[in-house]
């Protein structure tokens, strides 16, 4: 594929997918979740965070559908691509691991919007103190280690740019 159009065009929706997806959680993280905690009481700190996290669990679903479409184009036009899973050069490694990272988060990503996102917000809507707290601090852990992930991946799609 040498089409110019096409791989910007592949490259453009990348990019929007990864910015709606990793900037979405760091704002959610770093904003959104310290606000709420501050200034609203549980019950209605649950109400918020369920129907955020029901709206903005549907940008992220897309965004997986389309890093997973436009990724594998833009991996096989690469000059560096080889064969799905190279380990014979350094940039084959780094696919493999940004690959493994991604799935990572998409694992957390169902995690956190099917299971424990539900959870704090059960939680909270029957004002159980002691549960809230709990799937709170879950769902803060699972926040941590996307956010951490998603920065590796990024650090990794990085340096395969520069390879």
């Amino acid at each position: 594929m040498d089409n110019l159009f096409v791989k910007t065009f592949l490259d453009v929706l990348h990019v929007i997918a990864t910015l709606i997806w990793i900037g979405g959680m760091m704002v959610n993280a770093l904003v959104i979740r310290p606000t709420t905690a501050k200034v609203l009481e549980p019950s209605v700190a649950g109400q918020f965070t369920q129907a955020m996290m029901k709206r903005f669990r549907i940008f992220v679903y897309a965004s997986i559908v389309i890093l997973g479409i436009t990724g594998i184009p833009m991996k096989i036009v690469s000059e560096h691509y080889v064969s799905i899973i190279n380990f014979e050069s350094f940039w084959g490694i780094l696919s493999f691991v940004k690959h493994l990272l991604y799935g990572v988060l998409v694992v957390l990503a169902v995690l956190n919007f099917e299971v424990i996102s539900p959870r704090v917000a059960r939680a909270a809507a029957v004002s159980d103190n002691q549960q809230f707290a709990i799937w709170k601090k879950r769902l803060a852990v699972s926040g941590m280690l996307a956010m951490i992930t998603a920065i590796g991946t990024l650090i990794i799609s990085s340096m395969m740019r520069y390879i």
